[in-house]
């Protein structure tokens, strides 16, 4: 949480107020992610379960966009699919063949998805 993660260590708040402030918006991040990581972690039900419980339409659609170079698919892929591929956004790839994301890399898989998110609405908003 402190140093890996969710680096709050690095966010350097002046005061203790905004270090306050900073944790609360990060803590709800981190509930997200934890969810998201244990539906992950338990794949029967995780490929059962359609990714739009955790990702927004839009947010999952730019997701298959930016890994595979190809149109998203009608229907929205499976929490398991979401799971693995925020991890391979943050450059994770199975080495050890267990299929699990660590938190550092689903957390920067996470920021970088928003990234993207913002991005798109920013060229979306100067109509391109």
């Amino acid at each position: 949480w402190k140093s890996g993660g969710a680096q709050v260590e690095n966010l350097r708040m002046q005061t203790k107020e905004n270090l306050e402030k900073m944790v609360v918006i990060l803590a709800f991040i981190a509930a997200r992610l934890h969810q998201l990581r244990y539906l992950g972690l338990n794949q029967e039900q995780a490929k059962k379960e359609s990714c739009e419980t955790i990702l927004s339409p839009l947010a999952w659609k730019l997701l298959w966009s930016k890994l595979n170079k190809s149109k998203p698919p009608r229907k929205p892929p499976t929490v398991h699919w979401a799971y693995l591929s925020l991890g391979k956004l943050a450059g994770w790839y199975d080495s050890k063949r267990n299929g699990r994301v660590g938190w550092e890399r689903l957390w920067q898989g996470w920021f970088k998805l928003q990234t993207i998110l913002e991005g798109y609405e920013l060229a979306k908003s100067l109509e391109l």
